[in-house]
């Protein structure tokens, strides 16, 4: 029962607001190791994740997206293999079946990715800085810096180009 003292506190004769103390210290150390879990440390520093920061304006799937989702999403992220977060894994061996054309959890009635449909991927709405098409749901990536514009538009381009997996 949460607010009372286990009998091995009530022995060692904490008195129960030190215990409750103790058990509030306890849950936020827990909340604040979740919070870190998901976060990309790195870009704090730089914006971009440690990628170019250009606009791609014909972009590749291998060579200009996938290292986007694993630098940005996956590595030290919320879409990593053990985080998983949404059901979603955006790793290297993943990243693109886990998208194009897969219906979105958040908003099940949006694809994840639409090919040649930008404006109607979830996934680019979910990182622009517009919040009202988001439904409430905060933007990605959740506990790291903001994709930078040229990221947004390399992303953008790749869609409406037919999101290739070349």
């Amino acid at each position: 029962m949460i607010g009372r003292a286990s009998p091995d506190v009530r022995r060692a004769g904490l008195p129960r607001r030190v215990a409750r103390w103790v058990l509030v210290a306890g849950v936020a150390s827990a909340a604040a190791a979740a919070a870190a879990a998901c976060s990309d440390f790195a870009a704090v520093d730089d914006p971009a994740g440690g990628l170019p920061d250009v606009e791609v304006a014909t972009p590749s799937f291998e060579r200009d997206v996938r290292p986007i989702f694993v630098k940005r999403c996956a590595t030290g992220g919320c879409h990593s293999l053990g985080r998983q977060q949404g059901g979603l894994v955006l790793t290297e061996d993943s990243a693109y079946a886990a998208t194009v054309d897969r219906p979105s959890t958040l908003h099940p009635g949006l694809l994840r990715v639409r090919p040649f449909r930008a404006d109607s991927s979830w996934l680019i709405i979910m990182v622009e800085p517009d919040p009202e098409p988001r439904d409430g749901h905060p933007r990605m990536p959740l506990a790291s810096t903001p994709l930078t514009p040229n990221q947004i538009a390399t992303l953008v381009n790749w869609i409406n180009q037919g999101a290739r997996p070349e």
